[in-house]
């Protein structure tokens, strides 16, 4: 069962993970709701599922949970979030 939630629902049922979202309403630069369709803490396996719904969803939202996406501020943040591997 798919169920609708706002920002403060993902972030207590899922800390510190990257969660995908279908069927998203944005409302200002941080708030948002809509239906996560996956989550995990893990940034490869996460994207790994995602483009893997893709073609399902078309229209997919990602964000972080966490409060620390930016691990070291001193390196340019692309750098940080573009896998090298």
């Amino acid at each position: 069962m798919e169920t609708q939630m706002n920002w403060p629902e993902m972030v207590t049922a899922y800390p510190d993970e990257w969660v995908a979202l279908s069927n998203y309403k944005e409302e200002g630069a941080t708030e948002i709701t809509g239906t996560v369709i996956v989550h995990n803490p893990n940034k490869k396996d996460f994207h790994k599922k995602v483009r893997e719904l893709m073609p399902k969803y078309r229209d997919i939202a990602v964000r972080f949970t966490g409060k620390r996406l930016i691990q070291h501020p001193e390196i340019p943040l692309l750098w940080q979030i573009t896998p090298t591997d």
